[in-house]
């Protein structure tokens, strides 16, 4: 007859002292939603004892959560060590429970929680356990491996998030030098060429600057909301032509567009960045010697914004992911211009789209709201600093 070891009231390490450590902030937010499920199965189970073991992301060790200790206590060295050698998980069984101790007065459970590492729920109990009972903690583990899933991607992103953010001020330090020795060198340039061609050249150099020093404060803000103010929209997109000029002249390339003011409220630096993208992507896609339209449609609500190349056009896939990040056809693109205009546009409380026009080419189409709402309600926005298109 198999002698009974006297209660012993155990650490939660003792099932497997090598790899497991007691829960170490019990008011992590990981920890309280375990802790939840463990009580809803207490409140169907009332007496059973509950081992929860489960990795979290942030600690180097498995954790583990003990309800009913009296279960482990009694037990003989060879069911502690049966249990503690952890021989009964089953990575092809994740949210299924099964029987894997019985004796004539207790009963163990387990339902492992992850294919790749033992995690599991262990349950002790007096009594077998009804249908409704097994799909109850059936149920409350797969929302257990469901939150410990979205936690470990949530981990990640942010340690992905943190390692871009460290990359972005790197960039920013390592690019502040030149661009300031540039800017002293263009304007000392400019008290001295006071007309011409030559002046024309280096004011657009001088603008070219001011946009990167705007990138680079970009980089130093996680989000910056919009900054709404009274704007002329073709003054806008006139800026935007004549940085681009260079690009056009190289391939003799018209940007036709009406001159006529039409008032608008909008962030003016970021919408400046929207025409950018789509006439550079335009440029891009466009013939030699060929025209870009660019034209709006006011309505009582909305102004409707279209911007149309004569180049070949948009495939089914491009015109699926065209404003998917880092999606290119452009051997030189990054894939970030597009997406980074799909963000201005809806901050701005706008929409954005891409058709291909029946004669050839692809046109981009926008809206924006004629009445912007309050600054402190508009959706903040965060840019990369590369802009790029298609």
């Amino acid at each position: 007859m198999r002698a009974v070891v006297p209660p012993v009231l155990l650490r939660p390490t003792s099932i497997v002292p090598d790899t497991i450590e007691p829960a170490i902030h019990p008011d992590s937010p990981i920890q309280s939603f375990c802790r939840l499920q463990i009580e809803q199965i207490l409140s169907q189970l009332p007496g059973a004892g509950i081992r929860l073991v489960y990795q979290a992301p942030e600690q180097s060790k498995r954790q583990s959560f003990v309800y009913g200790r009296e279960f482990w206590s009694i037990l003989d060295p060879e069911a502690q060590s049966y249990l503690a050698s952890e021989s009964w998980w089953s990575k092809n069984s994740v949210g299924r429970l099964k029987k894997v101790l019985a004796g004539s007065q207790r009963r163990f459970y387990a339902c492992p929680l992850s294919h790749t590492k033992p995690e599991y729920l262990l349950l002790g109990t007096t009594k077998l356990l009804t249908a409704n009972q097994k799909r109850f903690i059936e149920n409350a583990a797969t929302l257990l491996n469901h939150h410990l899933s979205t936690v470990r991607e949530l981990h990640v992103q942010r340690q992905t998030q943190q390692q871009t953010e460290y990359k972005n001020h790197q960039i920013a330090h390592q690019v502040k030098s030149p661009i300031a020795l540039i800017q002293i060198y263009t304007e000392m340039l400019l008290s001295s060429v006071l007309e011409g061609q030559s002046r024309s050249y280096l004011e657009l150099i001088q603008s070219s600057i001011q946009d990167i020093n705007r990138h680079l404060k970009q980089l130093s803000v996680k989000q910056k909301p919009l900054r709404i103010e009274q704007h002329d929209l073709s003054e806008i997109l006139a800026q935007s032509i004549k940085q681009l000029q260079p690009w056009l002249a190289e391939k003799q390339i018209q940007v036709a567009y009406s001159r006529s003011p039409i008032l608008l409220n909008v962030d003016a630096w970021q919408l400046k960045q929207v025409f950018d993208n789509l006439i550079s992507n335009a440029i891009h896609f466009s013939p030699g010697s060929g025209t870009i339209d660019c034209t709006w449609k006011v309505s009582q609500q909305e102004i409707l914004i279209e911007v149309s190349d004569q180049g070949t056009g948009l495939s089914d896939a491009d015109l699926e992911q065209v404003f998917t990040p880092f999606y290119s056809r452009r051997p030189e693109g990054t894939g970030l211009g597009l997406s980074i205009a799909q963000k201005i546009v809806q901050a701005h409380q706008g929409q954005i789209w891409v058709s291909n026009l029946p004669t050839g080419g692809a046109k981009f189409s926008f809206t924006l709201p004629r009445q912007q709402p309050k600054l402190s309600i508009v959706p903040a926005i965060e840019v990369p600093f590369l802009t790029s298109s298609l």
